[in-house]
């Protein structure tokens, strides 16, 4: 998998707040390095601990230390597994506090907490859980909320249809045959819109229920 794929780094308030400024400037220059972990001129120049604290920070498979093996082995240059290490100890400190389990859960991602220190797994795995079930509330309320503006696009639709039925209608030399055709159009157009507008009744009430759960579960978990 290529840099973009397995080292793209969040730019959230969080992200920001926990990693080094070093660390983003390492994590948007790899990100655009292509399928290659690392370029040949990052492996010229790398700070081993940077590199792995970066990793660890985003918590990365310990794995990955083997893609930027292969990518520096192309230059003849071998990791400082020793000072890689040691970073991406420090990076998963920051990866594995809780407040960036609720994070990485609210955005749907999946967690790595195995490698977390054991004595933060629990708090870190106890709030990914957390912004998982905060996710599920709000991917629900954003299928609704979607649905709501289909709905209202398709009853303009409908609006306008409508409209130019009836004027059609007014003709006074329209033929029978045109005539009974556009009645019939205009009671499924009617019968569409009724039936949009009873729908678009209850995903508001549905959308309502899902931002007051939303709001107190927010609440109840001191946010």
């Amino acid at each position: 998998m290529g840099m973009v794929g397995a080292l793209s780094f969040d730019t959230s308030c969080f992200a920001r707040a926990v990693l080094p400024r070093w660390t983003m400037y390492f994590a948007v220059a790899a990100a655009m390095a292509g399928c290659a972990s690392m370029t040949p001129e990052q492996c010229r120049h790398a700070d081993w601990r940077q590199i792995g604290y970066a990793d660890g920070a985003q918590g990365l498979s310990g794995a990955r230390i083997d893609d930027h093996a292969k990518a520096c082995a192309e230059v003849g240059i071998r990791p400082n597994l020793d000072e890689y290490l040691r970073g991406r100890s420090q990076g998963l400190f920051s990866y594995c506090q809780p407040e960036n389990g609720f994070v990485i859960g609210r955005r749907g991602e999946s967690e790595n907490a195995a490698d977390c220190p054991a004595s933060m797994r629990f708090a870190f795995l106890d709030q990914y859980r957390h912004g998982q079930e905060i996710h599920l509330i709000e991917s629900d309320l954003e299928q609704r909320r979607s649905r709501l503006n289909r709905n209202n696009r398709r009853l303009r639709g409908c609006d306008e249809r409508i409209a130019a039925v009836r004027t059609e209608l007014t003709k006074n030399d329209l033929p029978t045959e045109r005539r009974v055709a556009l009645s019939n159009e205009l009671n499924k157009l009617v019968d569409e819109k009724n039936f949009i507008v009873n729908e678009n009744g209850n995903l508001r009430l549905e959308s309502d229920r899902l931002q007051s759960h939303l709001y107190f579960r927010l609440r109840e978990m001191g946010r």
